[in-house]
């Protein structure tokens, strides 16, 4: 395709410090970069199709690519991005990211393909330490400061260089505990990024120490996108994780917009602040006062230090939350990512070691099909002891029913066939299906929190008779706005009064 042709020339030529200089200096080059860029999106996700998904899937897909563009640009003309985060960005992000992979990338992918059948999994999620310095009531990962669990550098340098080089990887989530208190070896999580330029790294945190001299070590490596947690403003922040952090959290927000660092958020809609959490007043504070670049949306899930059903949104809630989010993805036109109700841009479920989906590696080296699936096979330090790689914890029965249900599901049914990928969860939205793997392959839990939550016949009803609702709920917006693109017919309960497929504005038409 011609598009992706001359954006993939445009982009090689870009990673120069020249072309960064260009970059950041020129609107007129930037305004060519985007269109190249847009037109590349629309053929490589609308027009290409390869998977052949439902065409308002696509649309949403191409919908929030446009949406961190715009304002990951809008950053650029603020000048709150360091050269260092710009020539990331195009060099890893866009280049080995978002689009077909080329050269060495494309072979290392080409060769797992011939050997299992399907893509690689995209990326990893790790827990680098279990030590935390805040103490937060609901942790899912029921983490402390007295801990010592924490992942060896070495050992946490082997999985990234095998996770490039096995599968073509170049992007990694931080998750904790804190990734900002991680030591071992006499090193940091920052020596680990400065170590592997070549991958990108998100990293989710609670923001408090972030200081200068941590955000201009940031700015200087280029390759760090911080995602700190906030609960909505001071009172709320700050009776959940403790008197005094969202002034800390406001302090960090300064110092990384001074070294350019680019940085999100992350929240935890529960029942009391749903939809304070969706309000204007929350949006425009992050992303237009604070200069956030993108959120992201973890809605609570009971498990973890402190479980309770009573936290969990109801089923109308998540119906409201949706039709909300999608109002800030078509009319404010930002980067707000719900892993639960933005299944469809993530092609449902990207757990288990789905093609483009990913891992979750734990401070004990255990293997997880995700954060909140909180049940392993394999341990990473036992595959490595025994002489194993990634490979070996990817072909592991466990994840491998997980992904056959991903598959079976949805993930590789065509146009209208497709399941629901706004109820995409096996351990949320569709809790017996969890169990039973659980069950059947012995799944051990992570720790004696997960334990204990396996045995509660009380989480257990409640979360199957969420399920069954929001069933009831979700699948006929899925099917009126998803597989037919129509409105859907007026609700009091649904915030977004224009609930069906938007027209896509182009800007490569202009």
């Amino acid at each position: 395709m011609k598009g992706l042709e001359n954006f993939s020339s445009m982009v090689a030529s870009m990673a120069s410090h020249a072309g960064v200089t260009a970059f950041a200096q020129s609107e007129k080059v930037r305004s060519l970069f985007r269109k190249r860029a847009e037109r590349a999106a629309y053929e490589y996700i609308i027009e290409e199709n390869e998977d052949r998904r439902p065409i308002t899937v696509q649309k949403e897909k191409l919908r929030i690519m446009l949406n961190l563009t715009e304002t990951a640009f809008k950053r650029v003309e603020e000048g709150l991005y360091s050269k260092s985060v710009i020539r990331h960005g195009i060099d890893i992000f866009v280049n080995e990211v978002l689009f077909s992979p080329k050269g060495k990338t494309k072979k290392v992918i080409d060769d797992f393909v011939a050997r299992y059948g399907r893509r690689p999994p995209g990326f990893l999620v790790i827990g680098p330490t279990k030590k935390c310095n805040l103490h937060c009531k609901g942790c899912y990962a029921s983490a402390n400061s007295k801990t010592a669990e924490t992942i060896p550098f070495s050992i946490l340098d082997r999985i990234i260089t095998e996770k490039t080089e096995l599968w073509g990887s170049h992007y990694t989530t931080w998750v904790g505990g804190e990734p900002t208190v991680y030591r071992s070896e006499g090193k940091n999580i920052l020596d680990i990024a400065e170590k592997h330029q070549d991958n990108m790294f998100l990293m989710y945190t609670n923001g408090v120490l972030i200081n200068k001299a941590m955000a201009k070590r940031m700015g200087e490596l280029g390759n760090v996108v911080p995602q700190v947690s906030v609960e909505g403003f001071e009172k709320e922040t700050d009776a959940r994780r403790g008197k005094g952090v969202f002034k800390r959290i406001l302090r960090a927000f300064e110092n990384m917009r001074e070294e350019g660092v680019p940085f999100g958020i992350a929240i935890t809609p529960m029942r009391h602040n749903a939809e304070l959490l969706s309000s204007d007043e929350f949006i425009d504070f992050y992303f237009e006062q604070q200069k956030a670049t993108l959120a992201w949306v973890f809605q609570y899930m009971p498990i973890g230090r402190g479980y309770s059903l009573d936290l969990m949104i109801t089923p109308e809630q998540r119906l409201r939350l949706l039709d909300r989010e999608r109002e800030i993805l078509w009319d404010k036109k930002l980067f707000d990512v719900d892993f639960w109700n933005s299944g469809p841009i993530g092609s449902g479920c990207i757990a288990a070691g789905r093609s483009d989906g990913y891992f979750y590696i734990d401070w004990n080296g255990k293997v997880m099909p995700c954060p909140y699936y909180q049940f392993s096979p394999v341990n990473i330090f036992d595959v490595y002891k025994n002489g194993g790689t990634l490979n070996d914890v990817y072909a592991q029965p466990f994840f491998e029913a997980i992904r056959k249900w991903q598959d079976e599901y949805a993930y590789r049914r065509e146009g209208d066939e497709t399941g629901n990928w706004l109820r995409p969860c096996p351990i949320r939205d569709h809790h017996k299906i969890a169990l039973e793997k659980i069950e059947k392959y012995g799944a051990e839990p992570e720790d004696e929190a997960t334990e204990q939550w396996l045995y509660d016949e009380e989480v257990h009803k409640g979360l199957i008779e969420f399920d069954e609702e929001i069933e009831k709920l979700l699948d006929p917006y899925w099917e009126k706005i998803y597989l037919k693109g129509e409105r859907v017919d007026p609700d009091p309960r649904l915030p977004f009064t224009s609930s069906k497929v938007p027209e896509l504005e182009l800007r490569f038409n202009e």
